[in-house]
């Protein structure tokens, strides 16, 4: 493989799907046939998992099925159901090796963790693929009622090709394949109460997850933000109940908790015994529905209706349990007509309120994705205005605060992976004769060095840290983290901690939106200061939703400029490998932010602050 293929085609084709490196060369020989290149995977290495529950790093194994997409491929089932085991720090293995085809797409199907209690027909149902019928994996799953025993399943659906990962590794991005319930209760008046019993009643409890139905690569899940109705013809929930499916309740793990008189919500489970539920639709009408509503008598509930029940009493001595059967309609007010959809990837919080005369109150129920503890990107993340650009009035490198911009389509200056020295946003570069800010001011023409001169990070990570520019920060050898240097100096904006935005902040590619012309025209710019203004660019849709301009770049090789106009990167301070960094890619047509590629290319930086 040619170490400049990623330029070798087309620009808006190689912002979007390929990058190369080397680091993996020593391979066992390949089928005929094949590229030559094995399959290799990085789970979540351009993005974290949005879980409570589950934490990228706590995930030690996944089972997999890649199939060749080819028409009349010779194995067309290239990984039979693997379990792949390791770390991102340590890396990921499997045995024996699968390789790539030269040119045809490769489906990848993924699960974890392999030994979930409840998969009935999981990793074996992936193994079971042959080649005549390589295209209906699936997961037979059914509920654990023991609340130990549940865990946060996790599915991947991914398609990659040789060109685009075959070097880098196949990024699998996984999405939660269950609902997650939550309970919060408050009191009505300044009165204390035990909760002593909360249970999911009458839930279907076995099904089918078709992974070829999944979305691709955890493409979000567009979800209600107040109450979950059921619609015609149905919500997302991709699974296919067994219509002998058992009937169970699902009782929460509490221990008569305490819930303060005051009128405060107190979580009563809470993210760390969160229960999970198949997802399905509990649309089932009741003709008691109407007149029981709220019973203090269970019996008299439905006996195939989703309904909850709770079990609490008054915080004092000879106060008895009053159990109270609640069904939840799908909106509050609906005189409990239907009851409500549990689906994929959502997390639901029950609210009700207390009352020492009169039967507790249904409140509401919120729906929201898996993002209680741990979010894709911290609340408190925020975009620089701008890319780094020279101020020549303040006569030192700088860059626009969080809310304003009046800058943002500044094209910005130019930074090698890892290094602190900015270079000319226009013009070609030559040594000796080439704008550079060194030290965070304007150097001498003369001091350009050579473009392969020019002080950037050339180690590799053990282990691996999405942070690593800030952990090999050296100023005096001119290396790491751009924005964590001018905050030193003085020259960011003040008040705030800058550092350069890990890969997994980048976010995924459906959160971007093209802004300005539908087709990106070539530009010169003339400033060196990174001033030009560049009106087509990328729009990142959530947090203070920074502009990306289509900034171009320089060659990894020459430092020549290139696709200014119709594209545009942006470093991370991640890196992609032994010899790559991590950054986002744009174009007028879609956004990469996973792209990886080599640590000499110079593109703009995006300062981020927390």
């Amino acid at each position: 493989m040619k170490r400049n293929l990623f330029f070798l085609i087309m620009i808006a084709i190689a912002l979007i799907t390929g990058s190369c490196s080397n680091d993996l060369d020593e391979v066992p020989a390949p089928a005929a046939g094949s590229s030559g290149q094995a399959i290799t995977f990085k789970p979540w290495a351009n993005k974290p998992l949005r879980a409570a529950a589950t934490k990228a790093d706590d995930v030690t194994d996944f089972a997999v099925l890649a199939t060749d997409t080819a028409t009349g491929a010779i194995d067309p089932v290239l990984i039979d159901g693997k379990v792949v085991i390791g770390s991102n720090a340590a890396g990921w293995t499997y045995s024996p090796l699968a390789f790539w085809p030269e040119t045809a797409a490769v489906n990848f199907f993924a699960f974890s963790p392999t030994a979930a209690v409840g998969v009935t027909k999981g990793a074996t149902a992936l193994a079971g693929q042959t080649d005549a019928n390589p295209k209906e994996p699936s997961i037979e799953y059914e509920l654990p009622t023991t609340l130990t025993d549940q865990v946060d399943l996790l599915v991947s659906r991914h398609s990659g090709t040789y060109a685009a990962e075959g070097a880098s590794g196949v990024t699998l991005n996984f999405r939660h394949a269950l609902s997650r319930v939550l309970f919060q209760v408050k009191s009505e008046s300044s009165m204390d109460f035990i909760v002593s019993s909360i249970k999911l009643k009458n839930l279907k409890s076995k099904a089918t997850l078709d992974l070829d139905t999944v979305p691709k690569d955890a493409v979000a899940f567009d979800y209600p933000t107040d109450n979950a109705t059921i619609a015609s013809p149905g919500y997302q929930t991709f699974w296919e109940l067994d219509p002998l499916s058992p009937i169970i309740d699902l009782e929460a793990n509490l221990t008569d908790t305490l819930v303060a008189g005051g009128g405060a919500w107190t979580y009563v489970v809470a993210d760390a015994d969160a229960l999970y539920v198949i997802p399905q639709e509990n649309s089932e009408i009741s003709t008691l529905s109407k007149t029981i509503e709220i019973t203090s008598d269970p019996s008299l509930a439905p006996s195939t209706q989703f309904y909850i029940e709770i079990t609490y009493r008054e915080n004092g001595l000879g106060a008895t349990n009053r159990t109270y059967a609640v069904p939840v309609p799908a909106i509050v007010g609906d005189a409990y007509a239907s009851s409500i959809a549990f689906e994929m990837e959502r997390q639901y919080t029950f609210q009700f309120e207390l009352f020492g005369k009169k039967p507790i109150e249904f409140k509401g129920v919120t729906v929201s994705p898996y993002d209680t503890v741990e979010q894709e990107e911290p609340l408190r993340l925020h975009w620089a205005g701008s890319n780094i650009y020279y101020d020549a009035t303040l006569k030192h490198l700088t860059f626009a605060d969080y809310n304003d911009k009046s800058k943002e389509q500044y094209q910005g200056v130019y930074f090698q992976w890892g290094s602190l020295w900015g270079i000319s946003s226009s013009g070609g570069y030559t040594t000796g004769n080439t704008v550079t800010y060194q030290k965070g001011v304007e150097a001498a023409a003369t001091d350009a060095p050579a473009w392969t001169a020019i002080p950037h990070v050339t180690t590799y990570p053990a282990p691996y840290d999405f942070k690593y520019l800030t952990t090999v920060h050296d100023t005096t050898r001119n290396i790491g983290d751009i924005c964590k240097y001018l905050t030193e100096l003085g020259y960011a904006p003040k008040g705030k901690r800058w550092r350069m935005p890990t890969a997994p902040e980048f976010g995924y590619a459906s959160d971007y939106g093209s802004v300005g012309a539908t087709t990106w025209p070539a530009v010169s710019p003339v400033n060196a200061d990174g001033t030009d203004l560049f009106a087509n660019g990328t729009q990142l849709r959530k947090l203070n939703t920074p502009f990306f301009p289509a900034s171009g770049w320089r060659d990894y090789s020459s430092g020549a400029l290139s696709a200014v106009g119709p594209a545009g990167c942006a470093w991370s301070s991640s890196p992609g490998s032994s010899s790559n960094g991590f950054y986002l890619g744009i174009v007028s047509t879609g956004a990469n932010p996973a792209g990886s590629n080599y640590r000499t290319f110079g593109f703009p930086v995006r300062c981020v602050t927390e």
